[in-house]
């Protein structure tokens, strides 16, 4: 009888032996695989091992056996959703989209500012996603106060408005590589003040482009009103006024003082040979406010007036730029005989000058055209608190007139009293420097006027209109470097010899660089190193 109850018991005992210490049942199925089937890593009644979910994610470390590849983080285990952290939160091994294009130390998928865009994507803006459009990178920039947008390499086809907004807007690639193709009907980019008093569309700036086939009646290339961007390191080519009496082939600025800084601007035009009135400027025209035109290079665009550059009523700064092969060609009435060829400023065209001064420094402006007069440069139009004008340090050489004999280098208008010092005015094609009113008290010495045909004339055949009007002016050859007249201006260096009579030949209170007298041309005085 007692053997009944102890067999039982044994069995009972030996049943018991199949539970490990933790009192985990071995006929519950297990899918995780581990040897005592319990769904868990091995425990110290299977291997000694001490099972460790540290992070209380529900997986266990993979050094006691389980599959979380870090278990000090509750956001990273299997299957865990991808965060935009930097870390590999599911455990696949990577961090897909999550990179740092940009190098800001901001991960792209995070990265909001700059906003991004590439022509015929379709994102929001990040890096990795960008926008198809520079107007929605420019009003995203702008409206969320990023003020930052970038553009990879591509055709965009748009014409891009800022909407008052100050964002930088600069491509990755260059303007060989990053073009804005304006369509001919409207200009490639617009900048206006938006009259909410905030001045921000003050720190724009635009940067990195090539410009083309803009259109419309102001600034066919880019249109700036009223505010003071910066525009730098464009190509700014191929622009046309498509409206009869525009202005601004290549940029219109009005109103405004914006900084012009390093751009190629070739072969704009604002309707050349179109009516006397308008068709201004072929490069940039400017009516008003004190801008800064500065180390660009400008050739073949044309204009009515202008052929490079028109301007009235600004305080502009025009420093250090190549104006090369421009060409101002419009037409007038003539005493009821048809039209006359009127054209003027084939380089630069003052029509009105400054209230405070407009002042044309160290600059290149040579083998220019204009059919009526200033092939060069002309100052043009005197206007009471708007006649002060400085040309200073200059290479006006190898222009035009085609028509007149009304001064292919620099020619003064109309009675304008423009100051004219340490500029060399040489090799032009017809009058070098031409004076039109004996009543004029225009300065101008400390020049060297050489080898034009001829140097000198006025239109008064019974005085000399050039008696009194400075001193220190020279008549020798300046001495180039290297200029071959041969209308390819790319193998011209308008820098001067050691042996040039010009060098510390210049106004005597005008110094280099170096502290010494100035030399006349254009590397010479404050501005000479360029």
């Amino acid at each position: 009888m007692a053997m009944r109850f102890l067999l039982p018991t044994v069995m009972l005992f030996a049943c018991n032996a199949g539970f490990d210490s933790a009192g985990k049942d071995p006929l519950h199925a297990d899918s995780g695989g581990n040897s005592d089937d319990t769904g868990e890593p091995e425990d110290t009644g299977d291997s000694g091992v001490t099972p460790v979910d540290a992070d209380g994610d529900g997986h266990y470390s993979l050094e006691t056996g389980g599959d979380d590849c870090d278990d000090a983080d509750d956001t990273v285990y299997p299957g865990a959703p991808e965060l935009c952290d930097g870390k590999d939160n599911d455990c696949t091994g990577g961090t897909s989209g999550e990179g740092d294009l940009d190098a800001d130390s901001i991960l792209d998928c995070a990265d909001y500012c700059p906003y991004y865009a590439m022509e015929g994507a379709s994102g929001d803006g990040r890096p990795s996603d960008p926008m198809g459009t520079l107007q929605e990178a420019v009003d995203e920039a702008g409206a969320t106060g990023c003020n930052e947008a970038r553009a990879y390499y591509g055709t965009y086809a748009e014409n891009v408005d800022f909407h008052g907004y100050g964002v930088n807007l600069e491509s990755l690639s260059g303007p060989s590589a990053t073009t804005i193709d304006g369509g001919g009907g409207d200009s490639c980019l617009i900048l206006e003040e938006d009259g909410d008093g905030d001045l921000d569309e003050d720190n724009a700036r635009v940067s990195g482009f090539t410009i083309t086939n803009g259109g419309g009646g102001t600034g066919a290339g880019i249109r700036i009103k009223e505010c003071s961007p910066t525009i730098e390191d464009n190509v700014i080519t191929g622009n046309t006024i498509t409206t009869e009496n525009g202005v601004g082939g290549g940029i219109r600025i009005y109103n405004g003082s914006p900084s012009i800084l390093g751009n190629e601007i070739t072969q704009n035009d604002a309707c050349i040979d179109g009516p006397e009135n308008g068709c201004d400027g072929g490069a940039i025209d400017i009516r008003g406010g004190a801008p800064t035109v500065m180390d660009n290079y400008m050739a073949e665009n044309t204009a009515g007036d202008g052929g490079a550059i028109w301007l009235a009523y600004s305080d502009a700064l025009i420093v250090n730029n190549y104006l090369l092969g421009n060409e101002a060609d419009d037409s007038a009435e003539a005493d009821g005989e048809g039209l006359a060829k009127d054209g003027q400023g084939g380089g630069i065209d003052v029509q009105i000058g400054g209230p405070n001064g407009t002042m044309i420094l160290n600059n290149v402006i040579a083998d220019n055209r204009a059919s009526a007069l200033g092939g060069g440069i002309v100052v043009y139009e005197p206007y009471a608190g708007y006649d002060k004008v400085t040309v200073a340090n200059n290479v006006i050489a190898f222009n035009n007139v085609l028509e007149t004999e009304w001064g292919a280098g620099f020619t003064q208008w109309n009675g304008t009293t423009p100051t004219v010092y340490n500029n060399v005015i040489y090799g032009n094609l017809g009058v070098g420097a031409f004076a039109d009113n004996a009543a004029s008290t225009f300065s101008f010495s400390y020049n060297d006027v050489s080898g034009n045909f001829p140097d000198y004339d006025d239109s008064d055949t019974s005085a000399d209109l050039w008696s009194g009007k400075g001193s220190g002016n020279l008549t020798s050859d300046p001495s180039f470097a290297s200029v071959s007249n041969d209308v390819d201006w790319t193998n011209d260096d308008f820098t001067l010899k050691s042996s040039s009579t010009c060098i510390d030949a210049g106004k005597t209170d005008v110094f280099d660089v170096d502290g010494s007298r100035s030399d006349i041309g254009a590397y010479g005085g404050s501005y000479g190193v360029w």
